[in-house]
């Protein structure tokens, strides 16, 4: 997509945003185009699953406020990161692999066109609805020591969530930000490069704000999001918090490693305690959950003894 026409979605957006009804000639006297040209870019916005409502008459107004982020002003509260906002992108992790990445390069989008979860499963990522970001961080750890690293941010982000005054979040192992069971984010690290010039890591977070029941029809879990946990949220607060909890977090498990979290985590271990079955292929093993090891290997506790479990082509279920 053109920079000129995210420019005029984006207006679109603002002006909509202000609460009221805007004929679709009103709206293409303030952009400069045809009514004709209006209408195609209103169809644009909704397929990008922003609602907008169309009354004979009246004109288009949104369905509910919409909180556009403003780059410049997170650039100025993040001073050590480099800001790039996008309306439009694939996935904020493609944008930064190979010649995108960059240390404390931060990649936000709007939107994502083809959002990807753990085990390659689609993200859903409506438009100006929830957050959707990806930082590089460069480190000199080897990958042996990285098995915590998903955990970790998971633990920043809740505790940027408390910070802002929202409690109860939980994690669920390997990466999945929870609520009473129901699904608020998710996590996925990617890595590339070697211990010669360091590896080269992809923290990527999609994180549920305020999106509609009307775009969710393919995701097959229970759902939610923070504006039910707090009315009113800001995306942009939220975004801000956990971009500067995540700098701590990361730089304390750089220097002393994951074991130093093994107390905080147990503290909202969504399966701690729990029944829960760990399904690898055709195998499924059940046990109970005994909370991680100072690797962040998960611990099943079976008949048979403790059992450590791997992140990687296993999934992890309560029962």
């Amino acid at each position: 997509m053109s920079l000129h026409k995210e420019q005029q979605l984006i207006a679109i957006i603002q002006l909509l945003g202000q609460g009221e009804f805007y004929s679709g000639q009103a709206i293409a006297d303030n952009l400069g185009v045809s009514r004709a040209y209006v209408w195609k870019l209103i169809q644009q916005l909704q397929d990008l699953g922003l609602g907008i409502q169309s009354v004979t008459g009246k004109g288009y107004r949104l369905e509910h406020l919409v909180e556009l982020l403003d780059g410049q002003e997170i650039q100025q509260l993040l001073m050590a990161h480099d800001i790039d906002l996008r309306l439009v992108t694939d996935s904020t992790n493609e944008a930064l692999k190979g010649e995108g990445f960059a240390h404390n390069r931060l990649v936000i989008a709007e939107y994502q066109s083809a959002g990807r979860g753990r085990r390659g499963r689609r993200w859903v990522s409506p438009l100006a609805s929830n957050l959707y970001w990806s930082l590089g961080w460069k480190t000199q750890l080897p990958v042996q020591q990285l098995g915590g690293l998903s955990l970790v941010v998971g633990l920043a982000i809740v505790e940027a969530l408390r910070q802002l005054e929202v409690t109860g979040v939980e994690l669920k192992w390997p990466n999945d930000i929870r609520f009473q069971g129901r699904k608020l984010g998710g996590i996925l690290i990617e890595l590339s490069g070697d211990m010669v010039g360091g590896l080269q890591v992809i923290i990527g977070v999609g994180l549920n704000v305020h999106m509609s029941d009307r775009v969710t029809e393919t995701i097959e879990q229970d759902w939610m999001n923070l504006q039910e946990l707090k009315s009113g949220i800001s995306r942009q607060e939220v975004l801000v918090e956990i971009i500067r909890q995540l700098g701590v977090y990361l730089e304390q498990f750089e220097k002393q490693g994951f074991h130093t979290f093994l107390d905080e985590w147990q503290k909202v271990d969504e399966c701690y305690n729990q029944k829960v079955s760990i399904i690898q292929g055709d195998e499924t093993i059940n046990g109970c959950g005994a909370g991680v090891d100072e690797n962040g290997a998960f611990l099943l506790q079976t008949g048979k003894g403790m059992k450590p479990v791997y992140a990687g082509e296993v999934s992890l279920r309560l029962r």
